[in-house]
């Protein structure tokens, strides 16, 4: 892909729930046209809040509308895989471990079939996989280990580390929701199969692609230019505004009040700003000495 041309249609950002039920008022989108408007939230289509399948629906639908050659970029704030280059594998010592992402993907939906809305916590009780997460009933795992891909690791280098995908309790757990968004990631690429394209696992292919889906993380984008949202900061107009600009993006209404508890609706914002903004520079291409681990681990868009 050329590196200073970005040719997507649209640009979605979308903060992530990974919580029990069918309504969660952490799941926001946010949508940004070529340009520099500042991103709009969208509102989910039925109720108050989005549910998990609502958004795969909205996914969809975007992919269906999507000009040729002009396909969506999405990005979704949860860990597409969990760690493997560590040890050469997802689930370390055990012979039915996952050989690549799709397995894991696959894996993660058969164990959490059963479960509402792309919910992914039964895995904390399966009798094998349970052992390799700190989570309820059981919390810590027996072969839990503090692990990071190789993508957090650089994150985190670079000021701002992301939470493991193994640890499913405290106000950093990213690992349910994560869980619930490789549920995602199976169901789409199973109802769209080569019109979507998940990087880093896959390569664009601007004349088939229709929907691009990246990972994403809010935080970063703040950290990344020198603005740390603390204490809810990325909630107050000016402030996210400020942000913005840094993404070459006009700012927010100046009476723009976070409808969310944890502003979630800013960092959808913030991601939709920042994936247009670094897709006309940072492309899809990774360093070779890099590429290896994120084939099987994903890769945080932007870092």
């Amino acid at each position: 892909m050329n590196k200073t041309v970005s040719p997507f249609s649209h640009y979605v950002g979308i903060d992530w729930s990974g919580a029990k039920g069918k309504s969660h008022p952490g799941l926001q989108v946010a949508i940004a046209e070529p340009g520099t408007s500042a991103p709009s939230i969208v509102k989910p289509p039925r109720g108050v809040n989005w549910s998990r399948n609502e958004l795969v629906d909205y996914l969809l639908v975007l992919a269906k509308n999507s000009n040729r050659g002009k396909p969506t970029l999405a990005g979704l704030d949860f860990a597409f895989a969990h760690p493997f280059s560590d040890f050469g594998q997802y689930f370390p010592g055990n012979k039915k471990s996952p050989k690549n992402v799709s397995s894991l993907w696959a894996l993660v939906e058969e164990v959490n079939f059963n479960e509402v809305d792309l919910y992914g916590g039964a895995i904390f009780r399966h009798p094998v996989w349970s052992d390799y997460y700190i989570a309820p009933p059981n919390y810590t795992g027996s072969k839990y280990q503090s692990r990071r891909r190789l993508t957090e690791v650089v994150a985190g280098n670079l000021g701002q580390f992301p939470s493991l995908t193994f640890k499913a309790v405290g106000p950093d757990n990213v690992s349910t929701g994560s869980l619930a968004g490789m549920r995602l990631l199976y169901q789409i690429k199973k109802r769209l199969g080569p019109k979507v394209m998940i990087w880093p696992f896959e390569m664009f292919n601007v004349d088939k692609t229709q929907l691009v889906l990246v990972e994403v993380f809010p935080s970063f984008y703040f950290a990344k230019i020198d603005m740390p949202s603390k204490n809810k900061a990325a909630a107050e107009s000016y402030f996210l505004s400020r942000a913005l600009s840094k993404y070459n993006s006009e700012g927010v209404d100046p009476n723009f009040i976070s409808s969310c508890r944890d502003a979630d609706d800013a960092d959808a914002i913030i991601s939709a700003a920042a994936i247009r903004y670094l897709s006309k520079f940072v492309g899809f291409n990774l360093p070779a000495e890099i590429l290896q681990a994120a084939k099987f681990e994903g890769w945080i868009y932007g870092v």
